[in-house]
């Protein structure tokens, strides 16, 4: 895959370890999916980096990034104009699944899910974190039929309680389920989606070098035996991921 080029356009902070970048990108916008990563090079780092491509309209698309280490930092404080190289899109997006959609985002993971929501137009899209200070997706403009809600471990906004507990109260017959966040978070969910015989995808998160699937450093188990994320997925069907 050849390397691109895009132009950051704008950053904004949205909460205090979370930030946003829009990079016209109009070589990959249109045609990105849900669930879909690129990996970008951060100035003065040798290694690129994965993010998921968190929204895209004709000519741009938008990535989500929580700073995490002197790589995000370091890419927060590139200034709009500037030219950064990338690959992609890389992996494998959500399909839709007939009926109702429930969008479940722990944290960051939520991130992977804003484009399908988008593209679906009528579903429900669940952000959980620990806490009121740690959700952001009021700060995303998505169409009027994309109901959003929050579930939050301390209460302070939305459910009280961890996207599992919300998905178990609020999980009806006749949904399906795609899903981004903590392995634990995942692990429950799947137990929950194999009670209720409900279908689902979830989106997983890996650390990847090459993003290629070249490096095989970011494998995972599955029914089928080792897959690698970034290419196999980072999309998979919620029962053919194997937690352990």
């Amino acid at each position: 895959m050849r390397e691109r080029k895009a132009v950051l356009l704008a950053h904004e902070t949205l909460t205090e370890d979370t930030f946003r970048i829009v990079l016209h990108a109009p070589e990959i916008a249109a045609g990105v999916e849900g669930g879909q990563f690129v990996h970008l090079q951060v100035p003065g780092f040798s290694l690129r980096r994965p993010f998921t491509v968190a929204d895209a309209d004709a000519e741009t698309i938008t990535l989500i990034i929580r700073r995490q280490g002197r790589g995000t930092a370091a890419l927060e404080q590139v200034k709009p104009g500037s030219r950064l190289a990338f690959l992609g899109p890389l992996g494998n997006g959500f399909r839709p699944l007939p009926g109702q959609g429930l969008l479940l985002g722990g944290g960051i993971g939520t991130a992977a899910l804003i484009l399908l929501a988008r593209r679906l137009g009528s579903c429900t899209l669940v952000m959980g974190g620990r806490s009121s200070g740690e959700l952001w997706l009021d700060q995303v403009h998505l169409p009027p039929s994309v109901v959003i809600q929050y579930a939050s471990d301390d209460g302070s906004q939305g459910f009280a309680g961890n996207l599992v507990q919300y998905a178990r109260k609020n999980l009806k017959p006749g949904m399906w389920v795609a899903a981004c966040g903590p392995r634990r978070m995942l692990a429950g969910l799947q137990e929950l989606l194999r009670q209720r015989k409900i279908p689902g995808q979830f989106a997983l998160e890996e650390r990847m070098a090459c993003g290629l699937g070249a490096c095989r450093g970011c494998t995972c188990d599955t029914v089928k035996g080792n897959a690698l994320v970034c290419k196999d997925g980072p999309v998979f069907a919620a029962e053919e991921v194997v937690f352990s």
